[in-house]
C-alpha cells in the first residue's frame, strides 16, 4: 500500500504545476475469466444415490470461459505542460467467471445439459494508480495511454449454478476464502476523450495466485480482465 500513499502525495504536491486537473466518474463493462492450470472450460456434477452407488460431487466453479463483468469508478488525473499524466482511480467491480456444465447426474439418471453453467462472482474494491502520456489530436479531442496496476481488494465470492434440465431454481453458494485479500494485476489502458466524455479500453493481467497455499494437485489460478468504459468529466 506504500505505492498508493506515495502517488497520492505526489498528486497533491504537484497540483499547482499541472496544466490541467480533472475529476471523472465512470462506468465499465467487459469480460473476465480465470487462467492457469486450475481453470477449466467444463465440469460435471452428481447428487449421488443408492441406485448409482456413487457419492455426491459438486460442480466445478473455476471457469476460464469469458463472462461479462461490470464496475464503477472515480478518477483524478493531472496533466502537466509536457502532457505527462499521473492518475489515481478507485471504484467497485464485479469480476465474473463461467464454467459450462456438460452433464448432471441425479442418482442413476444422467442429464446431458445444453445450456447449464456455474458463474462465480468476485467482488472487489479496485485501486488503479497509473502514469502515461496524452496525445492531443484536435481541439477538445485527445488520445491518452496509461500504464499501472490494479490493486484489487477482495470482498467476497459466490457461485450461481444454473441447470434447467434438473432444477427449476438457480442454486447459490458462498465461496469463502476464494477471493484474495489483494489481487495484483498489471494494467494498460487507452482513452480517447472529448470535452466531457471519454471512452476507455484496458486489459489487466493478474499475477496473484488465487489458490496459493491450497492443498492437493497443481493449484494455479489467475484473473484476466478486459474492459471498455465511459467516463464523464465533472470538472
Amino acid at each position: 500500500m506504500k505505492i498508493l500513499s506515495i502517488l497520492s502525495f505526489l498528486l497533491i504536491c504537484h497540483i499547482g504545476l499541472a496544466q490541467r486537473t480533472t475529476f471523472s466518474v465512470g462506468l465499465n463493462s467487459g469480460v473476465s475469466r480465470f487462467a492457469g492450470a486450475s481453470a477449466e472450460k467444463t465440469t460435471s456434477s452428481s447428487t449421488g444415490g443408492l441406485f448409482c452407488n456413487c457419492t455426491p460431487s459438486a460442480a466445478g466453479y473455476l471457469g476460464n470461459v469469458p463472462t461479462t463483468t461490470y464496475g464503477a469508478s472515480l478518477t483524478v488525473q493531472h496533466e502537466y505542460k509536457n502532457h505527462f499524466l499521473l492518475a489515481l482511480e478507485a471504484g467497485y467491480e464485479n469480476l465474473r467467471t463461467r464454467i459450462n456444465v456438460e452433464n448432471f447426474q441425479v442418482d442413476d439418471m444422467i442429464f446431458k445439459t445444453e445450456n447449464a453453467y456455474n458463474i462465480t462472482r468476485n467482488h472487489f474494491i479496485n485501486i488503479f494508480p497509473s502514469a502515461g502520456y496524452n496525445f492531443p489530436l484536435a481541439e477538445n479531442l485527445d488520445l491518452s495511454l496509461r500504464g499501472g496496476a490494479d490493486f484489487g481488494l477482495g470482498l467476497s465470492s459466490s457461485s450461481r449454478l444454473v441447470v434447467r434440465e434438473v432444477f427449476e431454481d438457480d442454486h447459490y453458494t458462498d465461496r469463502d476464502g476464494l477471493t484474495p485479500g489483494l489481487d495484483f494485476r498489471p494494467r494498460i489502458e487507452a482513452k480517447i476523450s472529448g470535452k466531457r466524455l471519454g471512452l476507455t479500453v484496458n486489459y489487466a493481467h493478474g499475477v496473484t495466485n488465487w489458490l496459493n497455499g491450497w492443498d492437493g494437485g497443481v493449484n494455479q489460478l489467475y484473473m484476466r480482465v478486459w474492459r471498455v468504459g465511459v467516463q464523464y468529466r465533472i470538472f
